[in-house]
């Protein structure tokens, strides 16, 4: 993503905060390519646009990148992808629920991730047909009945089939996300992924949390999430589930605010010891969800607004993670859209009409840019 320098001199900073030691300035007029944005600050690298900042005598200590205000920052149009790496690129693809009609359709289409559900023989056989495909696969379970380790096993039929990836709770369904619920699901989470890497060797990915959650601004969350999902998913035991959806339709638009939605994995990083070495964050929904509202469908979205939204999102989800100074690839690896097949219980939701645009982003970003505007000002902080 880049961006425009609207202040006279803009000051860049060793770490994000007006604490941070000043290793330069920018002049007004000056491109830079923002790698991350969080809290009000963004990422850029310490050699920014061909200006030269002023490094200190021990130029080997510092980071890759620095940190400047994005109160002082016009963010512009990129050319196509020129600042993700085609291999690292977030995949955007579609919630087929049970419809393996759909999700065929779609990958003969070029889609290439999935979410399927209570259909694994169908989301098995679609693997082993595009096997650069990442599918998931899912169980719905009762609501407010909270399943064993066996249960979810058996609805997961045994989760015998190696090539795909399981989720077990869904949101907030039959268990809570913070406080002794948080603890139980990922004693649950846990234990289901031994059982399945002792059976198959499948991937599971745990969590699948809802828009919004857990509360990673409570000590108690980030100490449970340390203490029990951390090392599992350090250790390769599991992968990660989310649900990032943008919760309105400007949201998509305000870089300070994406951590708290499209990109709430920041936290696993930032707060929870998450290892950022380690490339395995999902998203089995994602799309458009304000509350009593709806999805793109409920908004009355265009054929271009939709697109627009999926050039932001990828995105959005493609820049790096940034911890420290230091530049890590994207950890997330793809998003599912809810939801393509089911037009009845879900119909604010049902992306069938965007299909054809969506299509145009299945191998990745296409010839179009998107804009995300900022503020503009004459003071440097």
């Amino acid at each position: 993503m880049k961006a425009v320098v609207t202040a006279s001199l803009l000051n860049v900073r060793l770490k994000p905060g007006m604490d941070g030691a000043i290793v330069g300035m920018l002049p007004k007029g000056a491109k830079v390519n923002v790698l991350a944005v969080r809290d009000g600050w963004a990422a850029i690298p310490l050699q920014a646009s061909g200006h030269l900042l002023r490094y200190g005598p021990r130029e080997s200590d510092l980071p890759v990148a620095a940190y400047v205000s994005t109160t002082w920052l016009e963010f512009e149009s990129s050319p196509p992808g020129d600042d993700i790496d085609p291999a690292q690129q977030f995949k955007l693809g579609i919630h087929a629920m049970s419809n393996s009609d759909v999700a065929f359709e779609e990958a003969k289409n070029g889609c290439r991730f999935f979410l399927c559900m209570d259909n694994f023989a169908g989301a098995s056989e679609l693997k082993r047909a595009y096997p650069d495909a990442v599918v998931m696969a899912r169980r719905f379970f009762p609501h407010g009945v909270v399943p064993s380790v066996e249960q979810i096993i058996n609805g997961l039929e045994g989760a015998k089939h190696r090539e795909l990836i399981y989720i077990g709770l869904n949101e907030a369904d039959q268990l809570g996300q913070d406080g002794e619920d948080l603890r139980r699901r990922a004693q649950i989470d846990i234990e289901v992924a031994r059982r399945i890497k002792q059976g198959s060797g499948a991937t599971y990915a745990a969590g699948t949390f809802s828009m919004g959650t857990p509360d990673f601004t409570n000590p108690e969350t980030c100490q449970i999430i340390r203490e029990l999902y951390a090392p599992a998913y350090n250790s390769g035991l599991i992968a990660f589930d989310m649900h990032l959806y943008s919760p309105n339709p400007d949201h998509i638009n305000r870089p300070n605010e994406w951590k708290w939605f499209e990109r709430r994995w920041e936290f696993l990083f930032t707060h929870c010891s998450f290892d950022p070495k380690v490339r395995a964050i999902y998203c089995s929904e994602c799309g458009l969800d304000q509350a009593g509202v709806g999805g793109f469908k409920a908004h009355g979205y265009s054929q271009q607004k939709f697109a627009d939204w999926c050039d932001k999102y990828i995105r959005v989800q493609s820049m790096p993670l940034v911890i420290d100074g230091k530049v890590y690839p994207s950890p997330i690896i793809g998003g599912a859209i809810f939801q393509a097949s089911d037009r009845g219980n879900w119909a604010g939701y049902d992306i069938t009409e965007y299909l054809p645009t969506l299509r145009q982003f299945y191998a990745g970003l296409p010839i179009r840019t998107a804009r995300a505007s900022g503020r503009t000002a004459q003071k440097t902080p």
